[in-house]
């Protein structure tokens, strides 16, 4: 927007700007990703737009490969080489092995227009103006040739990921490997949707070729904090203003109009355009106020399910996890550079069960990384850091209390680990436990879901977050919003910022003429 002679300021909240997608120090000498930890969804083209590389963000060079211990021997090794992926399946399933091609090639196909809607402003299907029938029909023809790939999508949007990948494949093994991610919520592989969350970064892999170098995925060079320190580097060398620790305590209104924004130390900024990158709850109902705006919007909007599950556990140790199955000599590298504990679905499914009480799983599921391996520079010589991502964590128990729970969940994490790496947890140094409660106290994000809410088909597209207004726009004029909330959601894609600017200025160019 700064780029379009805007005279833009921006108030957070924290001491630093990035959301989850900071860089700290957790321990003395350890620095890691505190939240986020890999680049998996960063949108290319706003790489690009931002000069984002120009502006220092790296990302180190990766194979994608992804080892899954299944126990003290076995493993699975997943990674864009298609035909390698496919000799270690044909270890668990021949029948599997041969189908994989025709599954990649479908999930291609769907990547296609996924990756395509996710850059695109969700319509409103029932209204019937002037202006929103153009869109319809603009929308519509833009899509006029997808075909078959409608009820693709169909079918992985309203299936579960055991119903979806049962097509494809035979093995328990085999379909635990594409049913891993359960997208900050409590969801299970036989959960319905749960296809579309698990397959979604994935599906994040096929990104659009004219892009080059602007794809950014994986380990990023000084963790994920570089992805928004880049951006606020780009934002103020076009003339942006950053204020940390500005905390808005409420946004001002006359006669269904925005006028200004008032901090918590009392300071007020009128504007006739304002932008919310919080979650649309505290936005609308903490800082607007219901009073202001329509009672079916804001009972919609309290319906929007944001119930975290995951967890995140950053680990300071001696060394990294040294899995028993691996093999150096077989996959062709020193060390795996991403790891995913998930043997079965029958494992799943089991994680799930133990936690959908309200309670949390006694082996969770997880993936993990070691950025030292890459970038010693984060830890002490010779010191390492593993970055663990996972569920199931209940955001509230139904007996007890995470004060209480909060060490007994963590040596069941730390013991899952030493089940396929024996004696890691005899290395680790130090901690950070981060469930759900630590999310919404520290980010500000409700019920603590890393992605602002459930992505499923109830929640996404035009009903993410309210029907009617999923195009970034609000009941209140010049008041707009952009956080992960809205389309496409979560996982550090910069989508719904990008989305949402080019519907501003579209409005801005409007009224002036």
């Amino acid at each position: 927007m700064a780029k379009a002679s805007l005279k833009v300021l921006i108030l957070e909240r924290r001491y630093i700007v990035g959301g989850a997608a900071i860089t700290e120090e957790f321990v003395l000498g350890y620095s890691a990703s505190t939240y986020a930890h890999r680049a998996v969804v960063l949108s290319p083209k706003v790489v690009r737009d931002l000069e984002l590389r120009h502006y220092g963000l790296r990302a180190f060079e990766s194979t994608d490969a992804l080892f899954r211990p299944l126990d003290d021997r076995r493993y699975l090794m997943w990674s864009t080489d298609a035909a390698q992926t496919q000799k270690y399946i044909a270890r668990f399933s021949e029948n599997d092995a041969k189908r994989y091609p025709e599954f990649l090639e479908y999930l291609t196909d769907v990547a296609d227009v996924i990756n395509l809607l996710r850059t695109q402003t969700p319509i409103d299907i029932v209204r019937s103006d002037w202006r929103s029938l153009k869109k319809n029909a603009t929308f519509i023809w833009d899509y006029r040739k997808i075909g078959d790939s409608f009820y693709k999508l169909v079918d992985l949007f309203t299936q579960s990921s055991e119903e979806y990948l049962s097509r494809w494949f035979e093995s328990s093994e085999v379909k635990a490997a594409f049913s891993f991610v359960a997208g900050g919520g409590l969801m299970g592989p036989k959960t319905v949707g749960s296809a579309w969350v698990s397959l979604y970064q994935i599906i994040a892999h096929y990104h659009d070729s004219r892009y080059g170098e602007d794809i950014v995925r994986g380990q990023v060079v000084g963790g994920m904090g570089a992805i928004t320190q880049a951006m606020a580097k780009s934002a103020e060398a076009h003339g942006v203003k950053i204020d940390v620790n500005s905390e808005v305590a409420s946004i001002e209104t006359k006669n269904g109009r925005v006028t200004s924004v008032v901090t918590a130390d009392g300071h007020e900024y009128t504007a006739k355009t304002v932008v919310g990158n919080l979650h649309a709850k505290l936005l609308f109902e903490k800082l607007v106020g219901t009073e202001h705006l329509p009672e079916d919007f804001i009972d919609e909007v309290r319906r929007f399910k944001t119930r975290g599950a995951a967890f995140k556990l950053n680990i300071a140790c001696e060394r990294p996890p040294q899995f028993s199955a691996f093999d150096a000599s077989e996959t062709g590298t020193d060390y795996p550079p991403a790891v995913a504990i998930s043997p079965t679905m029958e494992y799943l499914n089991q994680a799930y069960d133990d936690a959908e009480p309200g309670w949390y799983s006694s082996r969770p599921y997880m993936s993990y990384s070691v950025p030292t391996y890459l970038e010693p520079s984060l830890a002490p010589k010779g010191k390492h850091i593993v970055l663990v991502y996972g569920g199931h964590a209940s955001y509230e128990l139904a007996s007890g209390s995470w004060s209480q729970e909060r060490p007994n969940f963590l040596k069941k994490v730390l013991n899952t680990i030493d089940e396929f790496a024996p004696g890691f947890s005899d290395g680790v140094i130090d901690t950070q436990l981060i469930l759900p409660e630590d999310i919404e106290r520290d980010l500000n994000i409700p019920g603590g879901h890393i992605n602002h809410g459930d992505m499923t088909v109830d929640q996404m597209f035009f009903r993410r977050p309210a029907t009617h207004y999923s195009d970034y726009r609000s009941p209140i004029k010049g008041l707009y919003q952009c956080g992960a909330s809205t389309h496409p959601g979560g996982s550090v894609s910069a989508l719904p910022g990008h989305n949402a600017a080019r519907e501003i200025l579209r409005d801005l160019r409007r009224r002036a003429h």
